[in-house]
């Protein structure tokens, strides 16, 4: 049943930076035949245009104006995974009025879909309370530094790994402190671990979640 185009089906996939959030959306959109979208590109967008403008990120009015009127057309994603434009990203998402113009975005995309696997920290607890399933990877935080750092040289950027794992640090704790819409698994949200796992051993458990 799952399998066929005309269910519904909606999924929430949750989970800090580096569990690996996007092959598995990814993978599992084709799987499923879902339209698979990241609610960070939102904010990403939104930090690539605070630096474009050159505004100061303590310029909370500004930042809020301009984040009710998000295009997510016409960027370069190559540089929406610039890890300044990751920092200025998780900071802005501390602004609670930035988090409700962009949470409404993204609430128009689910009604506008039947069939959605949406990405984010938030999406099971805030975005799509009622989705069908809600997924929330975790891994270490040494194995997600160690992911995010090898990404990042196969783009030709230049980084080192303990610099990686710091931002990390700095960015799990904005995400899970911050006032408005915390980094945290939903009550009915199925924890996966994916330190030591395959990608297709994460889609085989999510199956199984499917067809229970």
């Amino acid at each position: 049943m799952i399998y066929k185009t005309s269910n519904k089906l909606i999924i929430a996939l949750d989970g800090p930076s580096g569990v690996g959030k996007g092959l598995i959306g990814r993978l599992l959109a084709e799987e499923l035949d879902l339209k698979y979208f990241q609610s960070s590109i939102l904010y990403r967008v939104l930090a690539y245009k605070i630096k474009e403008l050159n505004l100061d990120l303590d310029d909370k009015q500004s930042i809020t104006i301009l984040s009710k009127n998000i295009d997510i057309d016409n960027i370069d994603a190559k540089d929406l995974e610039d890890e300044f434009i990751g920092s200025i990203a998780s900071k802005v998402a501390t602004i609670g009025e930035v988090r409700n113009n962009l949470s409404k975005y993204l609430e128009d995309m689910v009604k506008k879909n039947h069939r959605l696997i949406m990405e984010g920290r938030d999406i099971g607890t805030k975005i799509i309370p009622n989705a069908d399933l809600k997924i929330f990877l975790i891994a270490s935080i040494e194995k997600r530094a160690e992911r995010r750092y090898k990404q990042l040289i196969a783009n030709n950027k230049n980084v080192i790994l303990p610099e990686i794992l710091e931002q990390l640090k700095k960015r799990d704790l904005r995400d899970t402190t911050r006032k408005v819409d915390p980094l945290i698994p939903a009550l009915d949200a199925k924890i996966i671990d994916t330190s030591e796992i395959t990608p297709s051993e994460i889609i085989a458990k999510i199956l199984k979640f499917l067809e229970k």
